[in-house]
């Protein structure tokens, strides 16, 4: 089945978040990821899909994502690869428009573990299926001057969402180092 950009991208922010619902808030869920897709980026914002290479995530976790990199949102904040997804939020208040994001979605209470080597504030989450139908699901946050830099992934089926930090870790010092 081929699924248009939009779909898919629509497909990988709620995933990626471990966002997807039972069928009773399904519309709700969706209209909130169509609503981040739209947000507004300000002038000089980056295109994710610059930062992120099919060759980088097969180096941080041993498996080809079997597909290239896929751009969405506007000005292509948002980038896809395989399992994983980079989110570039801009401006001076990028902090807030992913703490907003967060609240969005009803993740903002999750428990956040430090991730000091990408900065103070920076901080993994790792997030537990939503149902039994789904896997575990890790991100990784750290700013960057005005740009706060959002990777996540979904693990692999029974694994803990723990088990990805490496590979977090790996591809966020990959594109951090583009970013500068």
């Amino acid at each position: 089945m081929i699924i248009n950009g939009n779909a898919a991208a629509l497909a990988a922010a709620a995933i990626a978040l471990g966002l997807l619902a039972m069928p009773a808030d399904a519309q709700t869920r969706s209209q909130q990821a169509e609503k981040e897709l739209a947000r507004k980026v300000p002038a000089g914002s980056v295109q994710a899909c610059s930062l992120i290479t099919r060759a980088d995530v097969k180096a941080a976790t041993g498996r080809d994502p079997l597909r290239e990199p896929e751009s969405a949102g506007q000005g292509g904040w948002i980038c896809s690869v395989g399992s994983f997804e980079l989110k570039v939020y801009s401006g001076a208040n990028s902090w807030e428009a992913w703490e907003s994001t967060l609240k969005n979605f009803k993740k903002d209470k999750e428990p956040r573990t430090p991730a000091p080597a990408f900065g103070g504030r920076a901080y993994f989450l790792f997030l537990k299926p939503d149902n039994a139908s789904r896997d575990a699901a890790a991100i990784l946050v750290a700013p960057s001057g005005e740009r706060t830099v959002v990777l996540s992934i979904d693990a692999e089926p029974g694994q803990a969402a723990e088990a990805t930090r490496p590979a977090l870790e790996s591809l966020m010092k990959a594109v951090l180092a583009r970013l500068r």
